[in-house]
């Protein structure tokens, strides 16, 4: 080691064992070295080794590299964020649920309708554990029960959300512009299929992520999901990642497409049969609305998601960059996730059965309320008079 002294460097993680060396300057003296994964470390360079044992050291909380932002951000702004959407999740989707049991399948639509519904309440059902692990309330190994179920249950309801949008979308656009196409297009058996073998390919897409997530949980390999997949789940998941992106763009393109048809067919139309456009600008109000929580909820997100995931897979940017992406990333999440709080308004503006029914509950809880208080009035009114009698 030459004449340079060597001092004992403590870490808070060791990577090794200490090791003696002799060192011959000294007369054969033995001298105490820590050698950690990088190298020996001698006391000129204490500071910059520290610096670098602290960095490769595991992060136990969820995220990039950082301390308090990343903390406050992680443990306190996201699961308040949660909370509130979990809750008016419960309370929206719940009175769709309620309203929908009384709606017939008598269209495609509405059918399609009732099961974005059901994806909507399986993806609440994972927030309450998004706002443990969050928060940090639950024990350390928790992240390998959300790795494995949790955040495959949130993904493949989401992207099965996404796909039934883009049904929607071409049921708008055949009801609009070619209404008397093929009539297996509009059957309701036809349409029942459809969604059964849209959740059997999502069910597919996700079994291999949550079987093949089965590495054991340790300290060091419990902040990234990643590390706790086989080799095989690796690959399985890069090539979802690349099936769900790809059928975001499709659905994006899907959605343009029809409504730029439909825009073009009423304009045209409407120059022709004034009486019969104005029911058709409906149609071409609905899918504006299908377009407008599309591009909030789920375009931000796929524009930050892509070159987080790939940067994270391949670990082509830094530490800064990364956390940068991380940020914006579970921002973009956190829209995407607002989807099941802004669904209910598509079934609102979008079918009037629906609107219809919600009218009728809201109707009829106004109608007994004034029932009971005019039935109050009227007691206080007979009280009054029988104490007037008896005086």
């Amino acid at each position: 080691m030459g004449s340079r002294s060597l001092r004992t460097v403590r870490s808070v993680q060791p990577l090794c064992d200490n090791t003696h060396l002799k060192d011959g300057d000294r007369g054969g003296k033995v001298h105490k070295l820590f050698v950690t994964g990088l190298a020996a470390v001698p006391l000129g360079t204490r500071k910059e080794h520290l610096s670098a044992v602290a960095s490769a050291a595991p992060n136990r909380t969820v995220g990039p590299p950082g301390n308090t932002t990343q903390d406050e951000f992680t443990t306190i702004v996201l699961p308040v964020l949660y909370l509130v959407i979990f809750l008016a999740s419960i309370l929206l989707n719940g009175l769709a649920v309620w309203i929908f049991f009384h709606i017939r399948n008598k269209t495609s639509f509405i059918f399609y309708l009732k099961n974005i519904v059901v994806a909507d309440l399986l993806m609440t059902l994972t927030f309450p554990f998004k706002i443990i692990q969050d928060s940090q309330l639950g024990p350390w190994h928790f992240n390998s029960f959300l790795c494995r179920y949790t955040t495959v249950l949130f993904y493949a309801n989401m992207y099965t959300t996404i796909v039934f949008l883009g049904l929607i979308s071409i049921d708008r656009y055949l009801k609009v512009v070619k209404p008397f196409g093929d009539s297996r297009m509009y059957s309701i058996t036809f349409t029942k299929v459809l969604s059964a073998c849209v959740w059997v390919v999502m069910a597919f897409l996700a079994l291999p992520n949550l079987i093949l997530t089965n590495g054991y949980p340790t300290r060091r390999n419990i902040d990234d999901c990643i590390k706790l997949k086989s080799p095989l789940g690796v690959k399985w998941h890069t090539a979802v990642i690349y099936i769900n992106t790809c059928t975001f763009m499709v659905v994006l393109v899907v959605l343009i497409g029809c409504y730029i048809a439909i825009s073009r067919y009423i304009y045209k139309s409407s120059k022709q049969f004034i009486s019969s456009s104005s029911r058709k600008r409906k149609h071409n109000q609905s899918i504006r609305v299908v377009v407008a929580v599309f591009f909030t909820c789920f375009l931000p997100y796929h524009l930050c998601r892509i070159p987080f995931t790939f940067s994270h897979l391949d670990k082509l940017l830094d530490g800064s960059a990364h956390k940068i992406l991380y940020y914006c990333k579970e921002m973009t999440l956190f829209l995407s996730a607002c989807n099941v709080c802004l669904d209910p308004i598509i079934y609102f503006f979008m079918c009037r059965s629906f609107s219809r029914r919600l009218f009728r509950k809201s109707n009829m809880r106004t109608r007994s309320e004034s029932i009971r208080s005019l039935q109050s009035v009227r007691r206080s009114e007979v009280r009054i008079y029988h104490e007037y009698t008896d005086v």
